[in-house]
């Protein structure tokens, strides 16, 4: 039994991805540096159907910056 997805929504946050890949310009997401480890957090079910938002990008990105230094 497949449960549809929402498309908009964030699979870690739930919170709207503000998501404009389908749109007339190019997204966010398409130039961003989303790191294999942040994507590997999605859940299996929910990866690939839709994108992580900014903001999970961002603060993932912070933190991995913080445990570098």
């Amino acid at each position: 039994m497949n449960i549809p997805v929402d498309q908009s929504q964030c699979p870690l946050c739930q919170q709207n991805n503000l998501c404009g890949v389908n749109g007339a310009a190019a997204c966010w997401c398409v130039s961003s540096d989303i790191k294999r480890e942040l994507l590997a957090q999605v859940p299996q079910e929910l990866s690939g159907k839709s994108c992580i938002c900014q903001q999970c990008v961002d603060k993932f990105n912070a933190v991995e910056i913080v445990n570098k230094s």
